[in-house]
């Protein structure tokens, strides 16, 4: 997708689950990590993870040099922070982290090949050993194609309680930053496509799509189903089921809006993934206008501290 002129970010990264509870261990930073890549599990050194991991979540694109630099820092110290946080995430597998969304991507054949690989590396190296962390832990780094407008609460989008450095907050830009969009299908196609999942089935009919309630940030927080059974459902639950049925592109946030002409649901909204977090186009657009990266991750991650943390 592109995320304003020339930056193209990648949708729902460290985006598919809800951050940890309880917090995090302390703060510690592997030499090593070990990761699920392309099927096979193979040890790379922490800042080779971290490179890997920029390269494959987010593309400068055609952005002057100092613009690129910033938002490679930035997502090298989201990449590192979450990485610290959520180390042996899948240690009933052996390993510490895929190479899919449900972790970060990582895609370390493009350390090779991507044209900005060497303005990558230097990004990397100059924010080694800095993480983001809130009471003396490393913060749950989430982040996201495009809030919108506005950024998410953890607790809104997925339950629990608040999240002190993932809190709504309103994006100071100008509003034409944020994507738009608008998707429609027919009620047959959306009622099978709820049915897949048990939180979102209501059976053989559907006869009305209605938000119940929204959060702070304007996102659904709940989605009456009304059908065959009636479900009251979490904004994101609906999201998903959406999704994995039609892809990506088809409900692009819960910041939205759904209305019925005739047999076809039309959703129309603003931003791009579940809005929690780093909001990329939202980085990009400050990189732009000459923020730092200490001001660009202070601006998403409210209260957290950014420093260097020595190796073990």
């Amino acid at each position: 997708m592109r995320a304003g002129p020339a930056v193209a970010t990648l949708v729902l990264a460290a985006a598919c689950v809800p951050p940890r509870m309880p917090a995090p261990p302390p703060i510690a930073l592997p030499e090593h990590v070990s990761v699920r890549a392309s099927g096979r599990v193979v040890e790379v050194p922490l800042e080779t993870y971290v490179l890997g991991t920029v390269l494959a979540e987010v593309a400068p694109g055609a952005e002057p040099a100092a613009v690129a630099a910033r938002i490679f820092e930035v997502q090298a110290i989201v990449a590192r922070s979450y990485a610290a946080a959520n180390r042996g995430r899948h240690g009933a597998g052996g390993f510490d982290f895929c190479d899919t969304t449900h972790c970060q991507v990582y895609d370390p054949a493009r350390v090779r090949t991507a044209r900005l690989s060497a303005a990558a590396r230097r990004a990397v190296q100059a924010t080694a050993g800095q993480i983001l962390s809130y009471a003396r832990r490393p913060v749950e780094a989430l982040f996201h194609a495009d809030c919108g407008g506005s950024t998410a609460g953890a607790d809104a989008v997925w339950g629990g309680p608040p999240v002190p450095y993932l809190l709504p907050r309103v994006d100071d830009l100008e509003p034409a930053v944020h994507r738009h969009w608008r998707w429609s299908t027919s009620a047959d196609a959306l009622r099978a496509a709820l049915q897949k999942d048990a939180r979102t089935d209501v059976g053989r009919s559907l006869r009305q799509v209605e938000i119940a309630s929204r959060d702070e940030s304007g996102r659904a927080r709940q989605i009456i189903l009304s059908g065959d059974t009636n479900r009251l459902v979490r904004g994101e639950d609906f999201r998903q089921a959406v999704v994995r049925a039609f892809g990506a592109r088809s409900i692009q946030s819960t910041r939205l809006s759904v209305t019925r002409a005739g047999s076809t649901y039309v959703f129309e909204g603003t931003g791009f993934g579940h809005g929690v977090g780093l909001c990329q186009t939202g980085a990009a657009a400050r990189s732009r206008r000459g923020d730092s990266a200490a001001a660009i991750l202070a601006a998403y991650f409210v209260g957290a501290r950014l420093g260097p943390v020595n190796l073990p």
